[in-house]
């Protein structure tokens, strides 16, 4: 059945109805209202208290807890929620904390028109994940927040997480990107006519200028840095001590860098934080270390290597690190076994950054030094040289394509572009400034490019000719020898002959074995200490065997010395056979004497030849008809030719010892481990 309702009810049924609309029109802008205040609310605190997240994590957790249970807007909701799981991971529960940054972005994607808690979630992570030495994982965390941004309305956070891509390529040793964050944040600055943040980039524009050892530009943004007005947190005032003192650190000025690192220490003690107490108690053990204040050292080194060692999250680079440090303090102590303990933990290379992989290859060739086991202490050298070289090479290339970049992307150049845009007037007044520095600039590398060209020609004709002659010295050297092929072909042919008499075969097979090394030597730059000293005693043999009043000679090798080493041919053939010829006159008396002394010195073999004859004159023996001359002169032009293509020299000198009160003449050369002989 229908019921027909009757006017009356009708009519306050309409009114009802639209008194319900208009409470239902009403509340959705005041429930909007409430929202954004909430949420202002939640973003004052979080400004508010900032700096107290780091200092007193567990009472901040539980003042973002409480500040949850009276927020109905979801976002304010879980923005708390985000902070709270932060602060659970800055005392060390990084699991529950993922777990808490897990449910916030399962929102995000749930919402997806609030993109800006989304990049603070993904920049939240990146923490996380690098506090686990996940740098790469830690790396997309950021880009997917720098995405997340550039799709939001809000950017707000946009120049930190600029800051955090930035910190992290310096990590990495990409520095080159780092420049390009840094300055990307910079121009978001700029551009948005704020003060804010300032100080943090100066100070990674410091940092990366320093790993580049850019040390004027480095000190530069350090002042910027420190004369910027904004206030800033204490994390900030701790990055900050903590930069400055790793640039003084590769400066090697200790003390500024020792001060630098107590300022950090004094701040961060300030925080919550053991783990960064425990990082600046290393940095300053290491510089005590390189001082020489071992208790010192102690002190600080021991407390971060018991906290590090403790701490389950701790990665491996930093315990190799740690123990390398270690490691040198005991050999300050000069403490070998436990050196080598330290330098003996396993670790995987993978996971070491170049730079302290070179300083634990640098320690280890210390200790073999010290251990006199010298063909390790060679090899590590080795080691050493390879990973100073990659160091430096990487840094060259950062540093153009740094300089590159910020030729192209400078913030001035920006600006300049942004008043071309909206000044046509000043167009001309510009362009001809561009073209005055352009042309400047072209004249300036056309005029290096000549003056580098007639250098390298200066050198190279140099060089020519002091080849040339090396090599005329070695011709005559070897047509003094009185063609040494051919005679040693004629002798050959003769053998045969003399098998018959023995003593003559004896002296004969000599004289053939001195003729051959001699030979051999002749046509090298270098040859091995061990064939050296062979052909100068076949040599010394031989002319005692024809002359009985030859001086005796008496040799002293160390047996340290590695007998592998190279040295310039004929380096000791050359004075010997000179002292026998012109040292004790045609008749020797009975306790005339020729000592060849060779022994370790430093990192490398020092060589003495030593006579007690007449001394020695250069110009006595000019008319001789015995010599020449040039076997000295070929040797002394030698070491020059060779140390100009070595860092460090190989030295080679004649004392006159006669001259001096003494008695005789002394022939000292000295060769590095390490010397390259190649021309």
């Amino acid at each position: 059945m229908i019921r027909f309702i009757r006017p009356c009810c009708a009519r306050r049924l309409a009114v009802w109805g639209c008194l319900l609309l208009c409470v239902l029109l009403s509340y959705a802008p005041r429930q909007k209202k409430v929202y954004e205040r909430q949420r202002d609310a939640v973003d004052s605190l979080l400004i508010s208290r900032y700096d107290s997240i780091y200092t007193y994590p567990a009472d901040m957790e539980q003042r973002f807890r409480a500040a949850q249970k009276g927020v109905t807007d979801s976002v304010a909701y879980y923005k708390l929620e985000l902070f709270s799981g932060y602060c659970l991971f800055l005392q060390g529960y990084v699991d529950s904390a993922l777990r808490m940054n897990t449910r916030v972005e399962s929102y995000c994607r749930a919402h997806v028109h609030n993109k800006a808690l989304e990049a603070q979630c993904w920049n939240h992570r990146f923490a996380m994940l690098q506090a686990l030495s996940q740098r790469d994982s830690a790396i997309a965390c950021l880009h997917r927040a720098y995405d997340a941004l550039m799709l939001s309305d809000d950017r707000s956070e946009l120049e930190n997480v600029c800051i955090n891509l930035a910190d992290q390529y310096r990590q990495k040793g990409e520095l080159a990107s780092a420049s390009r964050y840094y300055r990307r944040a910079l121009w978001l600055v700029d551009s948005l006519g704020s003060e804010r943040i300032r100080f943090s980039i100066y100070t990674g524009l410091a940092q990366v200028y320093a790993d580049l050892h850019n040390f004027p530009q480095a000190h530069h943004y350090f002042d910027m840095a420190e004369r910027n007005p904004e206030p800033r947190l204490d994390y900030e005032n701790y990055i900050f001590f903590n930069s400055r003192g790793n640039c003084y650190y590769f400066e090697e000025k200790y003390p500024e860098a020792l001060a630098s690192f107590k300022q950090a220490y004094a701040v961060c003690r300030r925080f919550n934080q053991p783990s960064f107490d425990a990082l600046i108690e290393a940095n300053i053990g290491e510089v005590f270390t390189l001082m020489g204040r071992d208790d010192s050292a102690h002190y600080y080194l021991d407390k971060a290597y018991t906290y590090f060692e403790n701490d389950p999250t701790t990665g491996e680079e930093v315990m190799f690190y740690l123990n390398s440090l270690q490691a040198a303090l005991a050999l300050n102590e000069n403490k070998l076994d436990r050196v080598n303990y330290y330098l003996s933990k396993p670790y995987d290379p993978l996971k070491i950054g170049p730079l302290y992989m070179y300083l634990h290859n640098k320690r280890f060739m210390e200790y073999y030094a010290r251990k006199g086991d010298f063909t390790r202490a060679y090899h590590y050298r080795m080691a050493v040289e390879q990973y100073d070289d990659s160091m430096r090479n990487l840094r060259h290339a950062n540093n153009i394509a740094e300089i590159d970049y910020r030729y192209r992307q400078d913030t001035t150049l920006l600006k300049r572009d942004v008043m071309i845009a909206n000044g046509r007037a000043q167009l001309s007044a510009q362009h001809n400034t561009l073209v005055l520095v352009l042309s400047l600039l072209v004249i300036f590398i056309l005029g290096a490019a000549l003056a580098i060209v007639h250098i390298r020609r200066k050198n190279e004709r140099e060089y020519g000719r002091q080849l040339a002659l090396v090599a005329r010295l070695r011709m005559e050297n070897v047509k003094n020898r009185i063609s040494p092929h051919y005679v040693f072909n004629v002798l050959n042919t003769v053998m045969p002959v003399f098998k018959q008499y023995p003593d003559l075969s004896h002296l004969l097979k000599l004289f053939i074995q001195v003729l051959r090394g001699n030979l051999s030597a002749s046509d090298q730059i270098a040859v091995t200490l061990a064939d050296e000293v062979e052909l100068v005693k076949n040599y010394v043999t031989l002319r005692r065997e024809t002359n009985p009043n030859v001086p005796r000679t008496e040799w002293e090798i160390d047996p340290a010395v590695p007998m592998q080493t190279q040295i310039p041919s004929m380096s000791i053939q050359i004075p010997v056979e000179n002292a026998l010829k012109y040292a004790f006159g045609s008749e020797p008396s009975a306790d005339t004497c020729l000592l060849v002394h060779i022994t370790v010195a430093g990192q490398g073999v020092l060589i003495g030849i030593r006579d007690n004859g007449c001394g020695y004159d250069p110009g006595r023996n000019d008319n001789s008809e015995r010599g020449t001359g040039n076997g000295l002169k070929m040797l002394f032009r030698t070491v020059e030719l060779l140390n100009g293509k070595n860092t460090e020299p190989m030295k080679f000198s004649i004392s006159n010892l006669s001259a001096q009160g003494g008695q005789g003449t002394l022939v000292s050369l000295y060769v590095p481990f390490n010397y390259q002989f190649k021309l």
